[in-house]
C-alpha cells in the first residue's frame, strides 16, 4: 500500500492506542471488545485462519483464547510501541505458567513460560488494522517447553 492510497492523515497516537489495548487488555485481560475497534472489516494476517476463523477479528480472538487458556496467569507487557506514516510496530512480552491446555501444540506442564513477540501493523485512514505480519515467538516456545535451549536475553 502506498501512502497515495491513504485518504487523510493516520492518527497514529490512537493508532498506538488501540494496539496497546490488544495486547494488554486483549491479551492481558481477555477483553475482547479490543478486537473489534481495533481491526478493519478486511483485515487480513500473513498467518493463515483456521477452519472456524472466517476474518482476522476471529483468528485473533481465537489466538487470545489459545494463550489465556494455556497460561490462566498470562501477564502481557508492550515493550516497545512505533508508528510512522501507516505502521505500527510493538514488541510484545507475555509471562505465564502453562498449567492450562496445550500451547502451541505442547501438552501443559506447569512450567514458566516468556514470549517475546513482534508485530507490524499495517493501517487504513482511520488507523485500524488492515494488515498483521508477526513473530509470534511459536518456535523459540516450543524449542524451551520441550527441554532445548533458545536464546533470549533478560
Amino acid at each position: 500500500m502506498s501512502l497515495e492510497r491513504i485518504e487523510g492523515v493516520v492518527d497514529l497516537q490512537q493508532a498506538k492506542v488501540r494496539v496497546r489495548k490488544v495486547f494488554e487488555d486483549g491479551f492481558g485481560r481477555g477483553d475482547l471488545s479490543v478486537v473489534d475497534a481495533a481491526l478493519a472489516p478486511t483485515a487480513v494476517d500473513r498467518h493463515a485462519f483456521g477452519d472456524d476463523e472466517p476474518d482476522m477479528a476471529a483468528h485473533l480472538k481465537g489466538a487470545i483464547g489459545m494463550f489465556r487458556s494455556a497460561m490462566p496467569d498470562l501477564a502481557v507487557a508492550v515493550g516497545d510501541l512505533f508508528g510512522e506514516d501507516y505502521r505500527v510496530a510493538a514488541r510484545v512480552e507475555m509471562r505465564g505458567t502453562h498449567t492450562g491446555t496445550p500451547l502451541f501444540g505442547i501438552p501443559a506442564d506447569g512450567r514458566a513460560v516468556t514470549i517475546e513477540q513482534f508485530h507490524v501493523i499495517e493501517l487504513d485512514e482511520r488507523g485500524r488494522g488492515t494488515r498483521h505480519w508477526a513473530n509470534v515467538g511459536a518456535d523459540a516456545v516450543r524449542l524451551r517447553l520441550v527441554g532445548g535451549n533458545a536464546t533470549m536475553d533478560s
